[in-house]
């Protein structure tokens, strides 16, 4: 038998990409530290903390309970904790945000529900 001619790629749990599985799938639950580096993807439920370099997108069934701080935020989960986002934060259709949030640039979907208080800007 010959050797592949590219090694198996290993990705960490902390880099799936956005267009791939989810690092929580929907159903599924974490408690505990998730470092978002990369793209990070969450479908499921989150009791704990988010954060790192990357870019975190919550799908529409994602639960979060807990701060996040991370470089982007795309939203369009349920949010209940602060969030910091050093780039953008996106708060999409259907996101459902309770706690305060610090970004330079936001984007508010018409149809997100916030309730918390923002610092935007540099």
């Amino acid at each position: 038998m010959s050797e592949p001619s590219h090694p198996a790629r290993q990705e960490s749990a902390a880099t799936h990409h956005a267009d791939g599985p989810p690092l929580v799938p929907e159903e599924g639950l974490f408690e505990g530290q998730i470092a978002v580096v990369g793209h990070t993807r969450i479908a499921g439920a989150v009791i704990g903390t988010l954060r790192g370099p990357g870019t975190l997108h919550l799908e529409p069934t994602a639960v979060i309970e807990g701060p996040i701080d991370c470089d982007t935020l795309e939203s369009a989960g349920r949010i209940v904790g602060t969030v910091q986002a050093r780039s953008r934060a996106r708060l999409g259709p259907g996101t459902h945000f309770e706690g305060d949030l610090e970004a330079p640039v936001l984007e508010v979907d018409d149809d997100a529900i916030w309730n918390g208080e923002a610092r935007i800007g540099r």
